[in-house]
């Protein structure tokens, strides 16, 4: 008996030695930036609930971005799963197809009622007729293509596709222009295993390109306007393509870890011809402004660097191109003054598409739902605009997105 109260005692003795000596490792990593945050709050007895509770929120976010040898328990965690044969983690937030990609999913019975959101896209298309510009919704395809994923047994599916569909039905009863990509992929057979990142939901940059030439093609049949240049700036040997070999990790990869899903190629994307831009980004209070060629004014190449932690969600390449997914952007090409004007209300499928499109426009605004701070309505009211576009991903055709003529 005193021989089995030893082992516990043991036992319980390494498992608080562990404990404390991360508890140690974690608190030195992160001391310099708890510091900071603690000489920024003042703290004091008489500091307000609201400002306890933003005090508490950035001690918790900066001690959970900074654990120490955090993503070596990640491929640690991911390794397991590999050696299980699991093809889903995190109670099905993310599972893997049997073609090797990782997506995100859900439970799900039928697509959702979309009724209300197109109502609201409605209410657009008569805002865009008084304001004398022509109203687009843009389908981007759902990482799910039908015909070609396949699931193993169990793992469940979302019925995104399902949703997208019965929307654009309800946009084309309306008389509004749809535009969906995944019939056009059919159309030109492109290579399916090649349309998305493995560890990430968006589309890679050689598929956007295509997207922007596809969206040139039909503006100039269905908008009645002529690109100029259209020849320069959708032909891809016109451009640099610089690619970086397994050095992008996307949303899902950055939870589960190269060891369980590998890493994915990424590549840069710019023009060989003369371009010069002038951007305006703005999220919150934090403004960004930049001027010149496309590659130093709309694209953000620090991001490509090799010494970034492709761990790390800012350093993900994809946001390469208009800094990610500011709440507006706002883009003015000098070299197309007389180009059209268009503004895009997205989520970030179609933000290298974006900044392709560009090449070809005079201003191109964009807006986030999500993290725009001001009335859509009224932007659209104020703005020059010769084109809408209205473009998420079949996963996004909710609430949070359609944050605009909500009445």
């Amino acid at each position: 008996m005193r021989r089995f109260f030893t082992k516990k005692m043991i036992t319980g003795v390494l498992l608080i030695t562990i404990l404390f000596s991360f508890f140690f490792l974690n608190l030195k990593k992160s001391y310099a930036s708890l510091e900071e945050i603690i000489k920024k709050y003042q703290w004091n007895s008489e500091m307000s609930l609201d400002t306890m509770n933003r005090f508490i929120n950035e001690v918790d976010t900066s001690v959970n971005d900074q654990v120490f040898e955090e993503y070596t328990f990640v491929e640690a965690y991911g390794f397991m799963q590999l050696l299980m044969g699991k093809n889903e983690v995190n109670n099905f937030e993310i599972v893997k197809d049997k073609q090797g990609n990782l997506h995100y999913t859900y439970f799900a019975n039928g697509g959702n009622d979309t009724t209300v959101l197109a109502e609201r896209m409605v209410r657009l298309q008569k805002a865009a007729d008084e304001k004398g510009a022509r109203l687009m919704y843009l389908e981007t395809p759902d990482k799910f293509i039908r015909g070609y994923t396949e699931f193993s047994t169990g793992i469940p599916y979302n019925y995104a596709n399902e949703t997208a569909d019965a929307f654009l039905d309800k946009l084309k009863s309306h008389e509004i222009k749809v535009m969906d990509y995944r019939e056009l992929i059919e159309e030109d057979g492109l290579d399916k295993s090649r349309l998305f990142y493995k560890t990430d939901h968006h589309w890679t940059i050689e598929t956007t390109f295509w997207a922007f030439t596809k969206l040139v093609e039909e503006l100039e049949d269905w908008g009645d306007i002529t690109f100029p240049n259209k020849d320069l700036y959708t032909n891809i040997d016109n451009y640099n393509q610089i690619t970086y070999r397994e050095a992008h990790l996307g949303s899902m990869g950055r939870k589960l870890g190269k060891l369980y899903s590998g890493a994915d190629d990424f590549t840069f994307i710019f023009p060989k011809f003369d371009t010069s831009f002038y951007f305006f980004a703005q999220n919150g209070e934090e403004q960004i402004r930049t001027d010149g060629r496309f590659e130093d004014s709309l694209t953000f190449k620090g991001l490509l660097s090799a010494d970034n932690d492709v761990y790390q969600a800012e350093y993900d390449k994809y946001f390469t191109y208009l800094d990610g997914n500011p709440g507006f952007v706002e883009i003015h090409n000098f070299n197309e003054t007389d180009g059209c004007k268009v503004l895009f209300i997205k989520d970030s499928m179609v933000v290298p598409m974006a900044a392709f499109l560009s090449t070809g426009c005079s201003k191109v605004y964009l807006v986030d739902p999500r993290y725009y701070g001001g009335d859509i309505e009224e932007l659209v009211d104020d703005l020059d605009l010769d084109f809408i576009f209205v473009s998420f991903t079949p996963q996004n055709l909710t609430d949070e997105f359609f944050k605009f003529y909500e009445e």
